[in-house]
């Protein structure tokens, strides 16, 4: 079996790494790369610019671009766990979280729901409503999401 990256896969690195979270992606490339399996050309130009987050957002989009249909959904859900595992660990504080989804959202303006908490923190931001507000709307909808994805 040939380790490569499915079409999910490359979107989901593609806007993780846009924002600025590359370390998951670096660590699957490693662990592909030390493993005993084939890994594909993808598998082994990632690994080669690993350093490099620009390049490694390149080749990320020319590669998810060729792709003939994204299931954004799965994308979404899995972008959804992702933050809440990192509020569960705290290694990201609410606020991080929304400040990176509100990234994502201008990447991928359909979610949203990303809309939604980046607009919460802008209204917290402006003074419309406090950031304790914001985090709790963002902590319900982790846990909604996590709860809903779990299913």
């Amino acid at each position: 079996m040939m380790l490569d990256l499915t079409a999910e896969e490359k979107y989901y690195y593609w806007l993780m790494v846009s924002i600025g979270l590359d370390k998951e992606l670096v660590g699957y490339i490693h662990d592909c790369v030390e493993s005993k399996e084939e890994i594909s050309d993808l598998i082994f130009e990632l690994y080669n610019e690993a350093p490099n987050r620009n390049v490694l957002k390149r080749i990320l989009y020319l590669s998810h671009i060729k792709s003939t249909t994204v299931n954004k959904e799965s994308v979404k859900a899995r972008i959804d766990n992702y933050f809440y595992m990192q509020f569960l660990s705290k290694t990201l504080t609410l606020n991080q979280i929304g400040e990176y989804i509100g990234k994502i959202y201008e990447l991928e303006p359909d979610w949203t729901d990303f809309e939604w908490i980046s607009d919460n923190y802008s209204l917290a931001r402006d003074g419309i409503f406090s950031f304790e507000e914001a985090d709790n709307r963002l902590c319900k909808y982790l846990k909604d999401s996590a709860s809903a994805n779990a299913k």
